[in-house]
């Protein structure tokens, strides 16, 4: 189905002011992708955050030298960044609005691109072209996370009987596809009911073998494809409100994370919260 992207815009603009506001194991998600980002910033200079929202990551990553261009769809989400960097002096920090799916920048532009949480995923049917965009302006390191399928199925299915008592056409959508938007079927706005505008942006999610192969389509060499903080999700919120109330205790946390994803269930659904599925690529020598 055709994404309206005027209508999406109209609604990340309203998520803007909770953006940075981590619920449930998302501080766990951020901190996994920060621990990413750091095995593979040698050799970086210039850097492309896509979808940076309110600058998570831009804002620090511009404050360490790097130069950074901060990209976004939603002007909402511009405003509350540029507010942050207000006295900070950060000249080697641009701001730009733009769609993922359409990057206006040249083939291989940039050292580093990051295309991570909803940059990607909320494009719904034109995921996949969002992803090779950022492929076609990455010059060598690529870090992108999408939503992973093994989650967001479960999810739909709960959502689903909470509200109608029965498995809705979207469940099978989700299972099959992937894919969810508003107007895919009649019963959809049920399920997006209380939610931001009780509406829920067109939306993919992938399996890990899908993003492989995009990334090989792209001419991209895949390093890493697999679920990001499974073990936060499987150990649920109690736990994950004890280890954030103790710094070392997180961090020893984040570390069996990263053991959980790698030696016991790398391709795992990732956290509830935030982008689950993470890839890092890069682009092979000529």
């Amino acid at each position: 189905m055709k994404v309206d992207f005027e209508r999406e815009k109209q609604w990340w603009d309203a998520k803007a002011p909770k953006e940075e506001q981590d619920l449930g194991d998302e501080a766990i998600n951020r901190a996994l992708r920060w621990r990413e980002i750091e095995r593979h910033l040698e050799g970086v200079r210039t850097i492309l955050d896509v979808g940076a929202g309110t600058g998570a990551f831009s804002i620090p990553l511009a404050q360490r030298g790097f130069s950074v261009t901060h990209l976004d769809f939603s002007p909402a989400m511009l405003e509350i960044a540029r507010q942050k960097t207000q006295g900070l002096g950060l000249k080697n920090l641009s701001f730009v609005e733009g769609n993922a799916v359409a990057l206006p920048f040249p083939d291989r532009s940039f050292d580093m691109v990051l295309n991570m949480d909803g940059a990607i995923s909320f494009c719904g049917s034109e995921a996949e072209r969002a992803i090779f965009e950022s492929c076609r302006v990455t010059k060598k390191k690529l870090i992108i996370t999408v939503s992973h399928r093994a989650w967001m199925v479960p999810v739909w299915l709960a959502s689903s009987l909470e509200v109608a008592g029965r498995f809705l056409p979207a469940v099978y959508a989700m299972f099959e596809q992937g894919e969810w938007h508003q107007e895919q079927f009649p019963e959809n706005p049920l399920l997006a009911k209380g939610a931001t505008q009780d509406y829920f942006g067109a939306f993919k999610a992938f399996l890990p073998s899908e993003i492989r192969t995009l990334l090989e389509q792209a001419g991209m060499r895949v390093l890493r494809v697999g679920g990001l903080g499974s073990l936060a999700n499987l150990c649920g919120e109690e736990l994950i409100k004890r280890v954030r109330k103790d710094e070392a205790l997180f961090q020893e946390f984040l570390e069996l994370c990263e053991r959980f994803d790698k030696e016991i269930l790398p391709e795992g659904p990732g956290t509830r919260q935030r982008a689950g599925l993470i890839a890092v690529a890069e682009r092979p020598a000529d």
